[in-house]
């Protein structure tokens, strides 16, 4: 990953110094996990954006002892909840998360599409493009979720590097009724919604549509989608999007 990649990666998960850790050897860095630190559902929590071990140093026990520490961090500073993802078939991470007590959440489904989307053949619906969505627009947008977004996806995520974004929202007698959001140059769409009563109307196949040709990147994915919301999950595989990797979200509790 390029190092400016890598600072904005930081900066959209709330990349958090003080609850971060390392392991050394001889002054050399062999494992590390960064984390970020947001409210989320009401609650201060910790989120692991980043872990790593040197291949000479795996199954050592360092993460083990890293995770430790985190927790002890956590307690001392009276942080709620420590969440982090963890790809389904990834079997020795997931049973080392379970030993230190995270729990599953949700299950969260990662689309890509390869091909260039079929255009509709219409256009009905009125977009606009503004440089961010305001403050009333993401009160507004919230009631259009069936489940609130992952951590990398979620408002606060999008607001820390809003320019790195391009935004597509549809309005209708002056109301929004649909919005959409996409990486300028990756194509990772971050959100799509559209307000419940104006769905299979086409607002969500226009907006995709628009977001697939302002992306410089051939290609697009959704990472994170809930598996419980029906309407995302089958309108995407409509659009020839596939599923390449399932992720459970993880979270570990801290009493107070």
């Amino acid at each position: 990953m390029p190092f400016k990649s890598f600072e904005t990666m930081l900066k959209r998960n709330g990349f958090m110094p003080a609850v971060s850790v390392g392991a050394f050897e001889d002054r050399t860095l062999v494992g590390f996990i960064l984390n970020g630190v947001r409210e989320w559902d009401s609650e201060k929590t910790v989120y692991d954006l980043g872990t790593g071990v040197i291949l000479d140093f795996r199954r050592t026990g360092i993460m083990g002892e890293l995770l430790n520490l985190v927790s002890a961090i956590c307690i001392k500073n009276k942080i709620s909840v420590y969440q982090l993802e963890v790809i389904q078939d990834n079997e020795k991470a997931l049973t080392l998360y379970k030993k230190q007590g995270f729990q599953v959440n949700r299950i969260l489904n990662c689309y890509q599409l390869t091909d260039k989307i079929k255009e509709a053949g219409y256009n009905v619906w009125q977009l606009e493009h503004p440089e961010k969505l305001q403050e009333d627009q993401w009160t507004a947008v919230k009631d259009f979720w069936t489940y609130q977004p992952s951590w990398q996806n979620a408002k606060d995520a999008v607001c820390a590097i809003a320019q790195s974004f391009f935004y597509t929202i549809v309005k209708h007698d002056g109301n929004l009724i649909g919005y959409g959001i996409v990486d300028k140059i990756k194509g990772d769409i971050v959100q799509l919604a559209v307000q419940p009563k104006y769905r299979r109307k086409g607002v969500a196949t226009e907006i995709l549509l628009d977001l697939f040709k302002q992306t410089k990147s051939l290609g697009m994915k959704v990472i994170n989608v809930d598996e419980r919301d029906q309407a995302l999950n089958s309108f995407l595989k409509k659009m020839e999007f596939d599923v390449f990797v399932k992720q459970y979200e993880m979270r570990k509790y801290f009493s107070a």
